[in-house]
């Protein structure tokens, strides 16, 4: 099991929901593996953009020039498309104070759950916290017939809306933003999540509101799962997922011997959701 100084997060325990045998190797076993090499080229390629995106939008946010002419693809698509975005007017302007890769540490049970937020706005009357968080993902449908692209971007939706990114996310903003709203507690419907996707200019937001109702769900099914991890504590018993699908981008699973799903879509692509840009969260 994580030693008593862990703090968990949304990328640790995606991990263990997808196989405990990938959060073993990570997070206890801390065991050092390249990815394929057949995957390691598409991986780095697509961890670069999507962090170079995520540092030109963080520096936007600061007051600093971000960028200069861009020519390469995906790049300008997505930063032309983030430069005509409005985010002050309209059904999803934003809250006045904006404050880019902002860190938070919540309790949870005896345990601490962290996240990173890439963007956190919050104020205005009556008061709302807005987290802002820009996704790369592609393979998002762009043409085709409208009643199919609808049912896919809603699919597509639904998806970012329940997974654990989502549920963290919010979770730690209502526990431990007291110090943003003047250190009074943040009751969950003064809460919300944004997802704003840089390949889909002409649908960009995914909106999650947040509940009473759903901060209880999710502290107690947070609760269950980290306590999930903490009773275990032999390899044996953080056991290789059955489905398969999750291995096709693992970094791990030559050492596991599994080959994976030939046709499983590649994971979401902002960088700190790829298996190579977790290292930084052995240290938590």
């Amino acid at each position: 099991m994580p030693n008593t100084t862990f703090q968990f997060s949304q990328h640790s325990l995606s991990d263990f929901a997808d196989c405990p045998r990938r959060f073993y190797l990570r997070y206890v076993a801390r065991q050092a593996w390249p990815p394929s090499e057949a995957r390691a080229n598409e991986l780095a390629e697509r961890m670069e953009q999507g962090a170079l995106l995520h540092t030109w939008i963080e520096r936007y946010w600061s007051g600093i020039q971000a960028a200069s002419k861009i020519t390469n693809e995906p790049m300008a698509t997505w930063w032309q498309h983030f430069l005509h975005t409005d985010f002050e007017t309209g059904p999803v302007a934003l809250p006045p104070e904006r404050l880019p890769e902002l860190e938070l540490v919540a309790p949870i049970g005896t345990h601490r759950l962290f996240a990173r937020f890439d963007l956190l706005a919050f104020g205005g009357q009556p008061r709302q916290f807005v987290i802002v968080d820009w996704k790369t993902t592609r393979g998002r449908p762009t043409r085709g017939p409208t009643t199919q692209t609808e049912n896919a971007f809603a699919m597509a939706d639904e998806v970012l809306r329940n997974r654990l990114q989502t549920r963290v996310y919010l979770y730690v903003l209502a526990t431990a933003g007291g110090p943003f709203n003047d250190g009074q507690p943040i009751a969950p419907e003064q809460c919300s999540l944004r997802y704003w996707l840089a390949d889909r200019p002409e649908q960009p937001w995914v909106m999650v509101p947040y509940s009473r109702q759903d901060y209880e769900r999710d502290q107690q099914q947070l609760l269950e799962l980290i306590d999930d991890v903490t009773r275990r504590t032999t390899m044996a018993e953080f056991e290789k997922t059955p489905d398969e699908r999750p291995c096709t981008y693992c970094t791990y699973r030559t050492l596991c011997h599994r080959t994976g799903v030939a046709d499983a879509p590649m994971p979401d692509e902002d960088a700190r959701l790829l298996d190579l840009a977790h290292i930084a969260e052995l240290d938590y």
